[in-house]
């Protein structure tokens, strides 16, 4: 899709993260003049490298400072608010952390955002619904059950509050379950990127539970032309202010398959690779998605499971290599 990118400027949060890194990368290619606001990290310098993201405007700083945000905001057209903290588990050892940048953080962007009047694509998570058993739909109750989810619906709604009470400019966006290039493995890391660690280095995998439960899993690429059309709209109108779109697959996935997948592509087909423990506090069962309002403007995810598999394994050789 053409983006309309003459003249426009575009802050991203969190943008030297996963999605961000992504996107970042995306939107330079069109000619996007990028400003990225991120903690500093040497894993997120690193993605500065490994995405090219040199020719952006690249402000180490904490959403937690307002004044950093404010810095960050000057002359921007759009704010696009990826930056959170994004783990379960930890989030149930240290919630008050989750609270403080998710919601407090987010609380920073909409006041800056609403200070110099700034539309701002908020990046939620399927996270928020909780439990329920059926497809998801934009307009599902959110029932949270860990303290991340809990965090994200906070700032999810604050987000909508902030479009109601003061008429702003407010898109929000659900994803389900994204995977690809640049996402995170170690303790507090994906459960793709996070086994593919384990099976690469010979070790064991675990599934906590029965491995019964499902999820649906998107590929980043799928993902960022989603926005892509997301961001043009709100660029050139209003159209989408107030509107909460989900941004999924619809392809129900449970972990065991999942987890035999990977074992077939990296230990060819040793099962043996798999281990079982006790389920996860606050781990939902099921997740899976309504896109349809996202598919009325004319997407729909163009990569599978296992072509996206392998599209993460070949780009995890290559990185690994070097």
């Amino acid at each position: 899709m053409e983006l309309k990118t003459k003249n426009k400027k575009i802050l991203i949060t969190g943008g030297t993260g996963f999605q961000g890194s992504n996107l970042s990368r995306k939107l330079l290619d069109s000619g996007f003049d990028v400003t990225i606001l991120n903690t500093y990290s040497e894993k997120n310098e690193l993605n500065i490298k490994r995405f090219n993201l040199q020719h952006a405007t690249i402000i180490w700083g904490d959403i937690n400072d307002k004044q950093m945000v404010e810095k960050a905001t000057r002359d921007v057209e759009l704010i696009i608010h990826t930056a959170a903290k994004i783990h379960v588990d930890d989030s149930i050892k240290n919630p008050t952390e989750y609270f403080r940048t998710n919601v407090m953080g987010t609380n920073n962007i909409l006041e800056v955002a609403r200070e110099f009047d700034i539309p701002v694509l908020h990046i939620s998570t399927c996270e928020v619904y909780g439990f329920i058993d059926e497809d998801l739909y934009e307009t599902s109750p959110l029932m949270p059950r860990s303290p991340y989810a809990a965090s994200k619906a906070a700032a999810d709604r604050m987000a909508y509050s902030y479009y109601t009470t003061y008429g702003m400019n407010i898109c929000i966006v659900r994803p389900f379950n994204v995977y690809g290039p640049g996402q995170k493995d170690g303790d507090c890391g994906a459960v793709i990127p996070r086994w593919v660690t384990s099976l690469m280095n010979g070790d064991n995998i675990k599934i906590y539970g029965d491995g019964k439960q499902s999820r649906e899993f998107i590929y980043i690429d799928d993902l960022i032309s989603a926005y892509e059309i997301i961001i043009n709209k709100m660029l050139s109108s209003t159209e989408l202010s107030g509107e909460v779109i989900n941004i999924g697959t619809s392809v129900d996935v449970n972990i065991k398959y999942l987890a035999e997948e990977l074992c077939s592509k990296i230990n060819n087909s040793n099962y043996n690779k798999i281990t079982y423990g006790g389920a996860r506090p606050g781990e939902v069962k099921r997740f899976i998605s309504n896109s349809d309002k996202m598919k009325s403007f004319n997407w729909y995810p163009l990569v599978n499971l296992s072509d996206g598999l392998s599209k993460y394994l070949e780009w995890r050789v290559k990185v690994d290599s070097k």
